[in-house]
């Protein structure tokens, strides 16, 4: 019996023996991975008190375990402004065992920093809470970084959009759905290039300029219900490690400025009042047709256009009348020279005309009868008054009478001049240039 029992306890103390070294080894473990944790591991008793105090507690708040012991966890770390709200967290957490919160701390230096918190009741403890802190403000204020971004895109007066890498459209802000171009709905999904320049631009144009240029900036004319708008476009390819990961385009509405400034091209290259060319423009047409003729040896037509007895149709039916004269044959000879022809008012009845590329006599006989058709047609005004204008035509070449621009005009004045002379040498009394029906 007394073998029996001795062999018992020392059963009982090699047990005994073999779960202190366990106990003592799941308490180093315990230990270790407290202290080795990459997130800080601090304990609190029911009154908030701090009484473990792990090693990442110390990189990331700055105290010692010394230092922070027996401190109250929210006057220790919390800013005053945020301490109501940590204080319902942990009231949660010893209430319903688990609470979750992101808030602001203080550093030993007395940073602010901002911390994503998990917080846990320990059972079988009395009311000890294991509060589990990362630091989180490299991140948060990479989101608050990018909210702020989003924001401003989505409150950008420009239109914004961006693409993957394919270009296929994956955002639009809300300054792009004002400008009414498509339907919201069918927006994404849609290839960048098909959507604003239609499906034979091949997208490949563009991704060989970004590989130069970096960009692609143009304007596009877009066509909608009715109402045609232009756009200027930037786009953008976005990279990251040297891999292409998105295109963003911008896009701004100069639909009126282009408007404008076609209205100010227009008025300083234009006649205000026949719509032919205006003399300065005139000018730089004969300057590069003299250029062109250099290079290939061609010759230009410069017909000089004066009107006769201009002044007696302004003097018997008044300006507005002759106004339309002037607006009326303006339109006769465009109508019936070529589009790369150069018609001008060079003065008040005054028209010059430039004709390139000229084959031969025939070609000039056949562009004056051509011209004194137009001009000859006749213009009713009403139903009393049909105007039956005329003109005196000079005519010079180049080179053949002239080898610069204002020489050409001089000669084809001349010839002008000779037409007319021998005009009033055959007809000394002036002949009416319209049928009035009430006289």
């Amino acid at each position: 019996m007394i073998a029996f029992l001795v062999a018992v306890l020392i059963f009982w103390i090699r047990h005994s023996m073999s779960l202190n070294r366990r106990l003592i080894q799941n308490q180093n473990r315990y230990q270790q991975f407290f202290h080795d944790s990459p997130v800080a591991h601090i304990v609190i008793d029911k009154h908030h008190q701090i009484i473990e105090w792990n090693q990442t507690a110390e990189i990331i708040f700055g105290w010692k375990e010394e230092e922070a012991k027996g401190k109250d966890i929210i006057d220790f770390l919390v800013p005053e402004f945020d301490r109501t709200h940590v204080l319902s967290i942990l009231q949660k957490a010893s209430q319903e065992g688990l609470s979750l919160s992101k808030n602001y701390n203080f550093t030993h230096l007395n940073q602010e920093i901002f911390c994503e918190w998990r917080n846990r009741l320990l059972k079988g403890t009395d009311g000890e809470i294991l509060c589990m802190a990362q630091d989180i403000t490299a991140s948060q204020k990479t989101l608050d970084d990018l909210e702020k971004r989003s924001n401003a895109l989505e409150s950008a007066g420009d239109a914004i959009l961006y693409t993957n890498a394919k270009g296929f459209i994956e955002f639009a802000n809300q300054s792009f759905f004002h400008l009414n171009l498509s339907d919201p709905n069918k927006i994404y999904g849609n290839h960048i290039s098909t959507y604003l320049f239609g499906k034979e631009h091949n997208f490949s144009t563009f991704q060989a300029q970004f590989r130069t240029k970096k960009r692609w900036k143009g304007t596009v004319t877009k066509s909608i219900e009715n109402t045609t708008k232009v756009l200027s476009v930037t786009i953008i390819p976005m990279y990251h490690h040297n891999r292409l990961m998105s295109y963003v385009a911008n896009l701004h509405d100069i639909t009126a400025l282009s408007s404008h400034v076609d209205t100010l091209t227009y008025r300083t290259q234009y006649d205000y009042l026949t719509g032919a060319l205006n003399r300065s423009t005139m000018r730089d047409r004969l300057s590069h047709a003299i250029s062109r003729s250099k290079r290939n040896g061609d010759r230009i037509a410069l017909y000089f256009i004066d009107l006769n007895d201009f002044k007696q149709t302004n003097d018997q039916f008044g300006h507005e009348i002759g106004d339309i004269l002037l607006q009326s044959i303006s339109k006769n000879l465009q109508s019936c020279l070529r589009n790369t022809d150069t018609i001008c008012r060079y003065g008040g009845d005054e028209f010059i005309i430039i004709i390139e590329d000229v084959k031969g006599k025939m070609h000039l006989q056949t562009i004056r009868e051509t011209i004194q058709t137009a001009i000859k047609e006749p213009i009713p005004i009403d139903s009393s008054i049909t105007l039956y204008p005329s003109a005196s035509i000079g005519m010079a070449l180049y080179p053949d009478d002239a080898l610069d621009e204002e020489t050409l005009i001089r000669a084809a004045d001349a010839a002008m001049y000779m037409v007319k002379k021998e005009k009033h040498l055959n007809e000394p009394e002036p002949i009416p240039s319209a049928d009035n029906h009430n006289h």
